[in-house]
């Protein structure tokens, strides 16, 4: 790509897209490095074309509106100035998401060709530190059940793997069919191996989802495909201690299932909140939407609102980062305001076409 007879910024910017999977797996100061280029060769390259299409798109202005509400609440919300700051950066997705999009229309065969190689890398990888206890560079997870891979202490692995796995089931889909079931299951078993609810939950809506509208076969072997997905699932987590305890113990409550069991009628409910960590974090966050219904408690401030003590309450400690799952982050920061916004953004999308 970067030969010296073709080089120029285009170039440049398919190369620096085509390692971008590289950067998020290195660290955040690298992926940051390389967006933040990205971004400004794009602006620059667009510029000495004149060509300005992304003023011609609805949504450009929509998410222009998002990121002056961002601005706006963490202002005169927020009041810290890291949340200020944030919602400054939050500009470079909006420039990263055109300009990837810009360049898939010129050489989207060669970015998606790379972008499966490192994907299949990381997959080998996760599958040798399941079985050693340390990947290929000898990185190991703190947790128990859960695969570290070359994200090391950052445990970002399976955000990672969620959002490159559909990409490379695609162009492994277009242009090495013979490789694309055994990878379909294999890619599928790799997202339940790395020991991360949520993502894996994704992954497996999503892999619905593409089943069942974008794989064209029969009705009936889309339903046995399914069947034999959530065979495959029951089964791994049920022979696999760490897995079975991490997705049925540290989700259900045993003090609640005996009671149930036995017929008591009263459950104390707040202690069932206060020994689940997630459930504590939503309980919180709840509790934060509450009191900033409309406009929330500030962007990026669930980290400063959460240890307060009118929020530590019946026994719960919810203190976080973030509460870990998206639709509460949004409304306990943003309130309804900015949950609607960014919604009637993705609505937008699925439907103008």
């Amino acid at each position: 790509m970067l030969n010296t007879k073709t080089f120029n910024i285009q170039n440049l910017n398919i190369f620096l897209i085509s390692i971008l999977p590289l950067g998020l797996i290195i660290g955040t100061l690298i992926s940051n490095t390389i967006i933040f280029l990205i971004c400004i060769f794009f602006i620059y390259d667009l510029y000495t074309k004149k060509n300005f299409f992304y003023l011609n798109q609805k949504n450009f202005y929509f998410l222009l509106i998002i990121n002056i509400y961002l601005l706006l609440n963490s202002y005169f919300i927020s009041e810290n100035d890291e949340s200020l700051i944030k919602s400054f950066g939050f500009l470079r997705f909006i420039i990263l998401t055109y300009a990837i999009s810009y360049y898939f229309l010129e050489s989207g065969n060669k970015i998606l060709k790379i972008w499966t190689l490192f994907f299949i890398i990381v997959s080998f990888d996760i599958l040798f530190e399941y079985v050693s206890g340390k990947n290929i560079l000898g990185f190991q997870s703190q947790y128990p059940a859960r695969i570290a891979s070359f994200s090391g202490d950052e445990m970002k692995i399976g955000g990672y793997y969620f959002g490159f796995i559909l990409l490379s089931l695609f162009f492994l889909k277009q242009y090495r069919k013979n490789f694309f079931l055994i990878s379909l299951i294999l890619f599928f078993i790799i997202s339940l191996l790395i020991g991360e609810r949520s993502n894996f939950i994704k992954i497996f809506i999503m892999y619905f989802l593409f089943l069942m509208f974008f794989f064209n076969i029969s009705f009936l072997k889309k339903f046995l495909a399914i069947i034999v997905l959530l065979t495959i699932t029951i089964s791994i987590i049920i022979n696999i201690p760490g897995l079975k305890s991490k997705f049925f113990n540290h989700i259900i409550d045993q003090e609640l299932i005996e009671k149930i069991q036995i017929n008591q009628k009263k459950v104390d409910y707040m202690k069932v909140i206060s020994n689940n960590r997630h459930l504590s974090h939503y309980y919180v966050a709840t509790e934060i939407f509450k009191e900033n219904i409309f406009f929330g408690s500030g962007f990026k401030s669930f980290r400063i609102e959460s240890p307060k003590k009118k929020y530590q309450k019946n026994g719960i400690y919810g203190a976080s980062t973030h509460p870990h799952q998206f639709h509460f982050e949004i409304l306990s920061e943003l309130g309804l305001v900015g949950y609607i916004l960014i919604f009637s953004n993705l609505i937008y999308i699925l439907f103008k076409r």
